[in-house]
């Protein structure tokens, strides 16, 4: 019901911006005849379908796919997104209202995101869910330079009414800098909102900010206050740089660093969560008053490639990684078909890092983990889309027992 009251809230806060503006004219593409001023049927069904086909990202192994659709009217940007991941059935869906002011914006959004056991687990607890409202401001004092204040609030639910989180609140206030490029949206989810970013693919061509750097970093503040359960406070920043090898080649290093400065300590409770009749050890995080979801995790497609997202988690976290980026092809037109292959680069990947719950951990040489790996990134166009691909098969070098593994992580996404 509280879902359904903001998204009612959204509504009526969307309506009269609906009703007051009007949709400016969609731009017209040349006319193929030649003719000044005319578009064909053929054309005008052509730019019609191609303006309304959605954003798709597929992200493997996960199985995650993510469907964005963004209609902007004037200086309002209104925006729906679902993602879906189709081997362990997690939902996620986000609705946004994004206003662009000439000194600022601000964006009101409301989210549901649902998240099942993964595959071959046993587990009774049925689904953990996190619905919540948030308003995010944003300042920009130049092109590069940006400031944000964020105020959310979520709310948890779990299918194991015994879990120590069911039913509680998260109520938080987020202030963040960004130095770069807006549209990197690593950097975004630091500085604003955190669920519903989209990775991205092809590193190759991204922008991240003048002479090749771009940084942000945020510090959230959790309270009691307004009915809210839980109080810490965490900082969060990351670094990105591109070094050129030559005009062709480079260098795409990421430093991330992350640490709860202040966080509860709780008493876990001990139940049976296999429901095999046996009380079970409490997990690491049940020790600390810090929502599950909140805490950094050293593994995953943004971090350490070869370590499994949901093995190594922690208060304490901070790793590196390295892409070096050598083209095969380059700005070409070979074609296969209906497929047109742009860009192809090689790329060869390494990465280290530590993450825990306590300062020491993050010291301790034991924990530390290291992995290496080879992959590729293509550009192609299908039709009315430009496509991405970006695949990394990569490998433990040096890593604690449970860490140890192997990943192939593969991502594509098109844009219109």
């Amino acid at each position: 019901m509280r879902t359904v009251r903001w998204i009612a809230l959204l509504a009526v806060i969307l309506t009269p911006a609906l009703v007051a503006q009007t949709p400016e004219p969609a731009p017209q593409t040349p006319p193929p005849s030649g003719e000044p001023g005319v578009l064909s049927d053929a054309a005008s069904a052509a730019y019609e379908r191609r303006d309304n086909l959605p954003t798709v990202n597929i992200y493997l192994p996960e199985g995650e796919a993510s469907i964005r659709l963004r209609k902007l009217i004037r200086n309002v940007l209104f925006e729906s997104q679902i993602d879906y991941e189709f081997v362990n059935g997690d939902i996620s869906t986000f609705l946004r209202y994004k206003y662009y002011a000439r000194n600022y914006t601000y964006r009101i959004g409301v989210f549901d995101s649902i998240e099942f056991p993964d595959i071959g687990q046993s587990s009774d607890d049925g689904f953990d869910r996190v619905r919540g409202a948030l308003a995010l401001i944003g300042i920009p004092k130049d092109y590069n330079n940006r400031y944000f204040v964020l105020m959310q609030d979520d709310a948890l639910t779990f299918g194991d009414a015994d879990d120590p989180d069911n039913r509680k609140n998260n109520l938080y206030l987020k202030l963040g800098y960004q130095y770069g490029t807006q549209f990197d949206e690593r950097m975004n989810a630091i500085v604003g909102e955190t669920r519903g970013r989209q990775t991205p693919v092809l590193t190759a061509f991204r922008d991240i900010g003048p002479q090749k750097t771009g940084v942000a970093a945020a510090i959230t503040q959790a309270g009691r206050t307004l009915g809210a359960d839980y109080q810490y406070t965490k900082f969060e920043a990351e670094a990105l740089r591109r070094f050129d090898l030559t005009h062709t080649s480079f260098i795409f290093s990421r430093l991330h660093v992350g640490s709860f400065v202040q966080k509860e300590d709780v008493t876990p409770t001990i139940r049976d969560r296999d429901g095999d009749g046996k009380l079970d050890e409490p997990e690491a995080y049940e020790f600390y008053g810090i929502p599950r979801y909140e805490l950094f995790r050293l593994g995953g497609r943004q971090a350490l490639k070869a370590v499994d997202g949901d093995d190594a988690m922690g208060s304490h976290e901070i790793h590196l990684t390295n892409e070096v980026f050598t083209p095969i092809f380059r700005n070409k037109n070979y074609r296969t078909g209906a497929v047109y292959w742009n860009t192809m680069y090689g790329i060869g990947y390494v990465g280290m890092g530590t993450v825990g719950f306590e300062y020491e951990d993050v010291t301790d040489s034991d924990r530390f983990v290291v992995d290496a790996g080879l992959g590729t990134e293509i550009a192609l166009a299908y039709r009315d889309y430009d496509v991405y691909l970006s695949v990394i098969a990569a490998n433990t070098i040096k890593a604690p027992a449970s860490l140890e593994g192997f990943e192939v992580r593969f991502s594509i996404r098109t844009v219109r």
